[in-house]
């Protein structure tokens, strides 16, 4: 009994360690991303992409606690009394910084996932790992000007969308059509307005304490509320048109779908974040954004789905 019970300890330390809900979540991205550039995907591919963005966003999540553990321990000094869900804080939140990791573990998970992340990925191209180790570079850059510069969150936008493009170019080498430089563009201000900042904004306190220097708290909430509104509305003009761009694959369903669910996942949130600037509504937008990606992602197989049973 004994046993079966710090082994589930260990196991939830890890999820939560990976952020492991948040992780699952972001695997929509690069599939999305395959769907986008093949309607018809070989399975055998679609489950090796599948596969590898699991090991990497595990990887990545995981890697940031690790670099910021130093960091983590220090903000648990004056860590805010948590209200709310918190979709990231399944499986505890910071377990390294907390303890319940030991630094070798810690270290151990990271390198392993993050290798069967980069061999898997070098198995679809040559592109794909390169793109794996860019956004890992950059995930590393992001830890290190935690202090330094507020305007960081970009470096997240692009993270971000070097990882959704590992999807794109499993199945294509194509880089001069129109639907990939949209993709790109919605995954960078999904990630800056529905997650990053909003994000920050709901650790402000502990922020101010640490040195930490983010845009809610060196501009304030009312500068942070239009920022991420604007990144929230640039995220659902390009998802709806992407929809779009991908007619063949989504048609007027698709289309439709994704313009509802950007305005159920993001601009609705964002709106009421923008009348009632408070933690608990930054948090809102956070945990209803991080459904964006999986949202539009069922709606392109839906859409999929439709026209092969229809052969439109």
């Amino acid at each position: 009994m004994a046993v079966t019970a710090v082994l589930t300890e260990n196991v939830r330390a890890l999820y939560g360690f990976s952020r492991g809900t948040q992780a699952t979540l972001s695997v929509a991205q690069p599939l999305l991303g395959v769907l986008l550039a093949d309607g018809s995907p070989p399975p055998a591919r679609f489950g090796l992409v599948l596969t590898a963005s699991l090991a990497g966003y595990f990887a990545v999540f995981a890697a940031n606690d690790l670099i910021d553990a130093r960091l983590d321990r220090q903000r648990f000094r004056y860590v805010r009394a948590y209200q709310g869900f918190d979709i990231d804080s399944a499986g505890g939140r910071h377990p390294l910084a907390q303890g319940r990791l030991s630094p070798a573990t810690a270290a151990v998970w990271v390198t392993a996932l993050g290798a069967v992340a980069l061999t898997l990925s070098a198995m679809l191209s040559w592109v794909c790992a390169a793109l794996l180790v860019a956004a890992a570079l950059l995930e590393a850059a992001y830890c290190a000007l935690a202090r330094v510069t507020p305007f960081k969150f970009l470096l997240t936008g692009v993270m971000v969308a070097l990882g959704g493009c590992v999807g794109w170019f499993a199945v294509s080498s194509e880089v001069d059509r129109p639907l990939l430089w949209l993709f790109c563009a919605w995954l960078a201000a999904w990630e800056i307005g529905g997650r990053n900042i909003v994000n920050d904004w709901a650790d402000v306190e502990e922020d101010v304490h640490l040195g930490v220097r983010t845009v809610p708290v060196v501009y304030g909430y009312r500068v942070s509320g239009l920022l991420t509104f604007w990144f929230l509305a640039l995220a659902v003009v390009c998802g709806t048109g992407m929809a779009a761009a991908a007619w063949p694959s989504c048609g007027a369903l698709g289309v439709a779908g994704a313009a509802l669910a950007g305005l159920y996942t993001l601009l609705a949130p964002g709106l009421r974040l923008l009348r009632e600037p408070y933690p608990e509504n930054a948090m809102a937008v956070f945990n209803r954004a991080s459904l964006y990606p999986p949202a539009l992602l069922l709606i392109v197989l839906g859409s999929l789905a439709v026209r092969h049973a229809t052969g439109a």
